[in-house]
């Protein structure tokens, strides 16, 4: 897990702590070890470790799915990495080396020609898995995801994550 290399006294980007209470101003971002950047948000859902979010600019997190690709142009993809309560505070990662993405099925690390965002929210998945037309650019995975077939967080490096809409 990364650790804090700004200058921001409290920031705690391990992934196990979320608050109630604001401790920082929505949309402040912390960089890492590993070359990661995160960002500080308040989560309207519970996110699991590897589990991508769609970043809105006022500072918070939505699970990200196909549908909301062609409303929300401008907003952010980022990972959590550990969990984050709904309504509550935490960080996300949108860059970085050795960070957890969820996935679902078997992918094959050093995938470069893009991947998919598939039914179950916040999960990539192999092509022929994926919503139509619906690729993610910019997450490129390190590790083989295992063969089980069944929902794992896979590590990654994350650089300015995006989706294209090739519909």
């Amino acid at each position: 897990m990364a650790t804090q290399t700004s200058s921001l006294i409290g920031a705690n980007l391990n992934g196990t702590v979320s608050d109630t209470t604001a401790l920082f101003a929505l949309g402040t971002v912390a960089t890492g070890t590993d070359g990661s950047r995160w960002e500080y948000v308040l989560a309207s859902a519970t996110f699991i470790t590897g589990e991508l979010v769609l970043l809105n600019p006022r500072g918070s997190a939505f699970t990200l799915i196909s549908s909301l690709f062609t409303a929300r142009t401008a907003y952010d993809i980022a990972a959590a990495q550990g969990l984050l309560n709904r309504d509550q505070y935490g960080w996300v990662a949108k860059q970085g080396r050795n960070l957890y993405v969820l996935c679902t099925g078997t992918i094959t690390s050093g995938n470069n020609t893009g991947v998919g965002l598939g039914v179950n929210s916040g999960r990539l998945v192999v092509g022929a898995l994926a919503g139509v037309g619906n690729t993610i650019f910019g997450i490129f995975l390190t590790s083989d995801t295992p063969t089980s077939g069944g929902v794992n967080a896979t590590q990654a490096t994350l650089t300015w994550p995006r989706y294209v809409n090739k519909q």
